[in-house]
């Protein structure tokens, strides 16, 4: 019997993931824990549709693009919270650690028509720990673990979670990260500084939960504070202190067996103070977003059909409170939507549509529709044609001088066909062929840097991913991302985008106490520029991680990032992480 994934984030509803009428990927704690990555931005870069842009290694800032679309065009949440900064579009990806994390959602492709702005190329969704009942039966559990890392620096995080005499499922932990890091620029770079630019990171993450007859109260959160050092002409600052907050109350109302109910309050916060020892002054940006959700879902039968008609509203308030003087520091925007699913034999189908008001530009309408067919037994086919939007940013609306107010909001529309097919009990092969149209795409040109709707683009891409179990001990996987990103005003490829990615995983088990796994990515070369006249090599790293039980409570992880040292650049003038030790023990009780 095949399992059983129930994923949450395509529909905002629970839905199974082989019946998924758009492409998702679910990596979950194991997948974690092989990985050699010491942060978020290294665990999501060998993944099929996503691209990592990082201007240095752990603390840096890092962008993630999906299938092609920008970071401000590609949607994350922390639990379904919009974690992103109101001011800058995107999200500080270092300030959620791995060990907070319980399992990520990427659901690829447009879903404005479920979660309006900024949902172009996908929504990643990071689900942090969750509570309740132990694996073992026990009503409380929880594991520590400490490591140290070079370039130099230590980890040390906890956890605990369970369930208490009065039913609340519960479940915290903290983590402590830092790292001496090392000089993310080379000498050419402009704003040049020859010293190490390290990273301190505290967090704090916190689940809770209870059921009741009538349905479920739950509520979670996640801080981080942190603090990164990176290189830079502005002779004011050359560090930054980083808060992030997600956080959600919410319940789930079950009117009877075929008719419920959500309620969701949400707040998001971004601060950010820029400064540089020794120097008066520093550059705050403080912004914040507080939310409302609510629907409200049926299912009924008509003969052999099932239905579910889904109908809600979200609303939220976008603040800034900054050291610059934005002309506008405040707006709300609405929407309602509604979604219809339905189920016949071995066809799903699924459909939306959203309406977003904001005060600035008026409405945006978005909608999708697709459906996934099981040819065979196990073998499914899907489509799926989706709208999105993404509303300018406060930088890019009102930034004194580097701003422009009459800015319009970028729209897009794309469809995918796509394939799963598990071939047998071991083997399972997805395909995915995709294409985006991105019109009224927001760019600025030096030397006045002014924003503008002008561009047009047209994405297309291939993705495919085969995994394979030899035996009890052995395990493959192999997956390959095809992608043109054109800019259709003078049919150059877009910059920074990636064109050609390759990965390659084995896992060996020799004993039920020792998992090895190693991964080589390949990455082709990639235009750094717009006039596609300077290019950034293509480059090969190998990952390598070795897990050993010494007993029932304890483990040891030993990995090595970027093994042979590999020289490469995401970026221009940046350089990436080179061979990086993690040596790391984690006892449980």
């Amino acid at each position: 019997m095949l399992e059983r994934i129930v994923i949450t984030t395509p529909l905002r509803r629970e839905t199974t993931l082989g019946r998924s009428t758009s492409s998702v990927t679910v990596i979950d704690r194991k997948n974690i824990e092989r990985s050699a990555a010491p942060d978020l931005p290294s665990l999501l870069k060998s993944y099929t549709g996503v691209s990592i842009v990082s201007y240095g290694g752990q603390g840096a800032s890092a962008n993630l693009y999906l299938r092609g679309m920008s970071a401000s065009q590609t949607l994350l949440l922390v639990n379904g919270v919009r974690a992103s900064s109101v001011t800058t579009g995107t999200a500080s990806l270092g300030n959620i650690p791995l060990d907070s994390i319980e399992r990520i959602e990427i659901a690829k492709g447009a879903h404005s028509a479920q979660y309006g702005s900024d949902a172009m190329g996908g929504v990643v969704n990071i689900i942090t720990k969750q509570g309740g009942p132990c694996a073992d039966g026990r009503n409380s559990c929880g594991s520590v673990t400490a490591g140290i890392s070079h370039p130099w620096g230590g980890t040390l995080s906890g956890t605990m979670r369970g369930q208490s005499e009065s039913g609340i499922d519960y479940s915290l932990g903290g983590s402590l990260i830092g790292t001496r890091g090392y000089d993310f620029t080379l000498p050419t770079a402009y704003g040049h500084e020859p010293d190490d630019d390290g990273f301190l990171l505290g967090s704090l993450n916190l689940s809770m939960s209870k059921q009741f007859d009538w349905g479920r109260i739950y509520g979670n959160a996640l801080i981080a504070r942190s603090r990164g050092q990176y290189d830079a002409s502005y002779p004011l600052a050359d560090e930054v202190d980083t808060t992030s907050f997600t956080g959600k109350l919410g319940t789930g109302i079950r009117h009877s067996q075929d008719w419920s109910s959500t309620v969701e309050l949400s707040s998001s916060v971004d601060r950010s103070r820029n400064f540089r020892d020794g120097v008066a002054g520093s550059d705050r940006f403080n912004s914040s977003r507080h939310g409302l959700f609510a629907s409200t879902a049926k299912t009924f039968d008509t003969g052999t059909v099932s239905h579910v008609l889904t109908g809600g509203a979200d609303i939220y308030r976008e603040q800034v409170d900054s050291t610059v003087d934005f002309d506008v520091t405040a707006r709300t925007l609405t929407a309602v939507f509604s979604q219809y699913s339905l189920s016949y034999e071995a066809l799903t189908v699924d459909s939306g549509i959203r309406y977003d008001h904001n005060g600035q530009f008026g409405g945006a309408t978005t909608y999708n529709l697709g459906a996934s067919y099981e040819i065979l037994p196990y073998l499914t086919l899907r489509s799926s044609y989706a709208t999105g939007f993404r509303a300018p940013s406060f930088n890019e609306l009102y930034y004194p001088n580097y701003s422009n107010p009459d800015l319009k909001p970028e729209k897009s529309r794309s469809y995918e066909v796509g394939l799963n097919w598990q071939a047998t009990t071991d083997t399972s092969l997805d395909l995915a062929f995709y294409q985006t149209w991105l019109t009224d795409a927001i760019a600025s040109n030096p030397p006045t840097y002014l924003p503008f709707n002008v561009a047009k683009a047209r994405i297309t891409g291939f993705e495919a991913a085969l995994a394979h179990h030899f035996g009890t001990e052995w395990n493959g996987k192999v997956t390959l991302d095809v992608r043109e990103p054109l800019n259709q005003d003078n049919g150059k490829y877009i910059p920074y985008r990636d064109r050609l990615k390759a990965t390659a995983e084995v896992t060996y088990s020799p004993t039920e106490q020792l998992d090895l796994t190693a991964r080589v990515l390949y990455g082709a070369a990639r235009y750094a520029n717009a006039a596609n006249t300077v290019k950034l090599p293509d480059y090969v790293t190998l990952d390598f991680t070795a897990l050993y039980a010494l007993d029932p409570v304890s483990q040891v992880k030993f990995a090595v990032e970027n093994l042979f040292d590999a020289d490469y650049s995401t970026v221009t003038d940046y350089r990436a992480p080179g061979r990086t030790f993690n040596l790391s023990f984690t006892r449980t009780f």
